[in-house]
């Protein structure tokens, strides 16, 4: 599967061109983009979070980012927390386990997005596999989300944190 069919389908019908970007088999976003050669922080990943009323939130941030639940609850207004894996098969049956599409609309799902996101030119979200990318341009993405609550969400930086806290370098790049 080179793009899941419920996401083919949602960009068809927004009318949004993208492109399909191959890379080797990678199980993290953050692991896909290396292997792609594209930089984490142009790469969003979906966090897919619940709520104790059972409402679901996608958080789309920079793939070299952790989530921030305290700025997400923070801006929501509302307490929200990791959904579980089961669940997670359940909401993306299109998709392969741990590759959901950072496109929450898409499933119809609220979303929030980090702000650093929206001031990048191009976009990586993951297809549904482990094989794929899916490249939005700026105005592409921009159009398929300015509906939803944006703000900063990132927690801290993934990958090799005492490198970044011994040089005071912003390696999100």
């Amino acid at each position: 599967m080179a793009i899941a069919i419920t996401l083919k389908e949602y960009f068809e019908h927004e009318n949004i061109h993208y492109d399909t970007i191959k890379h080797r088999r990678a199980f993290t976003s953050l692991d896909s983009s290396r292997t792609a050669h594209l930089p984490a922080g142009n790469v969003a990943k979906a966090v897919v979070l619940e709520s104790v009323t059972g409402d679901y939130l996608m958080a789309s941030l920079p793939a070299n980012s952790r989530v921030s639940l305290t700025d997400v609850n923070d801006i929501m207004g509302k307490y929200y927390y990791l959904a579980n894996e089961q669940k997670l098969q359940e909401l993306f049956p299109d998709c392969a386990k741990g590759a959901v599409p950072a496109m929450g609309a898409a499933y119809n799902m609220s979303m929030i997005v980090d702000d650093s996101l929206l001031t990048e030119n191009s976009v990586y979200i993951e297809s549904g596999d482990h094989r794929n990318f899916i490249k939005l341009s700026n105005n592409e993405y921009k159009v398929l989300v300015k509906d939803m609550s944006h703000g900063d969400i990132r927690g801290r930086n993934m990958g090799a944190p005492r490198i970044w806290e011994r040089t005071n370098v912003n390696w999100r790049i």
